[in-house]
């Protein structure tokens, strides 16, 4: 990263315990992630599944759970999603390194009279880059090399754009794997407009794709805002390289501090996350830079409205449908939420208070929250930089670990909680419902299948399978009646047309049946 976001080599990150690359304390002290071991595992395919034995009895207990000995534990204070099964609860787990698909098969280990729910498994896989190997070099998935990737950005067509920091550029991943500099020459930093690798940034951060199809990045190190067209050509669109400062007006007379993230609304609108100033800053689309909420110049973590309320070096950002935003408010260890109207209110986590737990809103904690991403239906899922985690904030208020483990850094790709990350910051929502990830301390760019919730309910002598799902995705529901069985399809496979999707078991089974579901890539 740029000096004011580095000030520790890997290897100092692992001993010390000040943690997340980006921390942009008040004093000026950064810190990075410590962690621990790694293991490599590659996933091709899983499934774990059972359903119901047909009395009624309490969740956890009797043949359904000690079948496949899975403790299944009641939460009596809480309703939604549990957290991920530890080490010790996951079975079934499998490999199938020949399959031509890359599944998701949702955990379904309910009693049918309950109509409860609980998250499937994630999978995580490395797209480019090589772990723990910074470089500059383009090339196809693993022979290309990144130095801190940060923000990412995603076209409708799958396109990846990264702002790779410490190599100073504009990275593009096609849909084949090929990795290519779209702006700026690898490893140069400076401030020059130009095309293609003529252009110069230093330490690119915050990225984002405008309605107009260009890309919008926070060139930290310059303090300013860039356009880069999708043909490489690069402009300044605010601020005044060089110069940190807090200043509203037109877009040449404004300045910046260390801006790290940035959102556009569809009419053009600019949002950044003006971190140096600890400022939610506007830039209008006829030139002119505002103040949405925040105080100049003054960290803080009080809520209130405009000027009342205050940051302390925000990050990331995340456009709602209504127009609000959602910051992570970094050294507050807070997610935050502002409206429209400047109005801010902290809606997880508690200012000052560094922590991992998950659970509701206001009992959760974060390490040094980076980059956002909001789901179609209203997840937020969450780059847990300092823990080396990627957590989700769902509507009903429930925070949970979806990836990664606490406080262990690695590198390894796999499901089920196997997965490793150092330090993610980036996040991405691609149109067919994959998280992407920047994993910048392993120098990677990642894609994670993010759980997806199912229930089954009781319907006559059958039962409904409902499960979250992506307008446009496939799935498909298998059953068997005892663990050596095969697999047989429920009916044919489902299109999603909307967020939750369901199929009917309209047999009658008098023992147990199991069931999986597949998201068929």
């Amino acid at each position: 990263m740029s000096q004011a976001l580095q000030n520790a080599s890997r290897t100092e990150a692992r001993t010390e315990q000040s943690r997340a690359f980006f921390s942009l304390s008040p004093t000026g002290g950064e810190g990075r992630g410590e962690g621990a071991s790694r293991k490599s595992t590659r996933f091709s395919s899983y499934s774990v599944a059972a359903l119901p034995h047909p009395d009624p009895l309490p969740l956890g207990e009797g043949t359904n759970s000690s079948a496949l000995d899975l403790p299944l534990r009641p939460n009596t204070s809480e309703r939604g999603l549990r957290p991920p099964l530890s080490q010790r609860e996951r079975v079934g787990v499998r490999e199938n390194a020949r399959t031509t698909r890359r599944l998701a098969f949702a955990l379904v280990a309910l009693l049918v009279q309950l109509a409860d729910l609980l998250p499937a498994q994630d999978s995580v896989r490395t797209l480019a880059g090589l772990p723990e190997t910074p470089g500059s070099s383009d090339g196809t998935n693993t022979t290309a090399r990144f130095n801190d990737p940060a923000g990412l950005a995603i076209a409708a067509d799958g396109t990846i754009f990264v702002a790779d920091n410490q190599n100073h550029a504009v990275r593009r991943i096609g849909t084949n794997g090929v990795v290519t500099t779209l702006a700026g020459l690898l490893g140069t930093p400076g401030s020059a407009y130009g095309t293609g690798s003529t252009a110069r940034f230093d330490s690119p951060t915050g990225l984002t794709l405008g309605p107009d199809g260009a890309l919008y990045v926070c060139d930290t190190g310059n303090h300013t805002i860039r356009r880069v067209t999708l043909s490489g050509i690069v402009t300044t669109l605010a601020g005044s390289a060089g110069n940190a400062d807090y200043t509203d007006g037109s877009t040449s007379a404004a300045r910046f501090n260390q801006p790290l993230g940035l959102a556009i609304a569809p009419d053009g609108t600019v949002f950044v996350a003006d971190s140096g100033n600890h400022l939610i800053r506007i830039i209008a689309t006829n030139g002119t830079v505002s103040v949405l909420a925040g105080n100049p110049e003054t960290f803080g973590s009080a809520d209130g409205s405009g000027t009342n309320a205050f940051f302390n070096s925000p990050v990331g950002l995340a456009l709602a449908p209504d127009g609000s935003l959602f910051v992570s408010d970094a050294n507050n260890f807070t997610i935050r939420r502002v409206t429209a109207g400047g109005v801010v209110t902290t809606i997880a986590g508690a200012a000052g208070q560094d922590g991992s737990t998950d659970g509701p809103a206001a009992s959760a904690r974060f390490g040094k929250p980076a980059e956002l991403a909001l789901a179609p239906n209203g997840t937020l899922y969450i780059a847990d930089a300092a823990h080396h985690t990627i957590r989700r904030l769902t509507l009903d208020g429930h925070v949970s670990t979806i990836a990664g483990l606490v406080g262990t850094d690695g590198a390894a790709d796999g499901a089920n909680g196997l997965a490793r990350f150092f330090n993610p910051y980036g996040l991405a929502i691609a149109a067919r419902g994959h998280l992407i990830v920047a994993d910048t301390y392993n120098q990677t760019v990642r894609e994670l299948l993010a759980p997806f919730t199912v229930g089954v309910a009781p319907s006559g002598t059958g039962r409904v399978i409902a499960w979250e799902s992506v307008v446009g995705r496939s799935y498909q529901v298998q059953f068997k009646d005892s663990l050596s069985a095969a697999w047989q399809n429920l009916g044919g496979s489902v299109t999603a047309t909307a967020l939750v999707v369901s199929q009917t078991d309209s047999s009658s089974v008098a023992g147990t049946r199991y069931y999986r579901i597949l998201r068929i890539e």
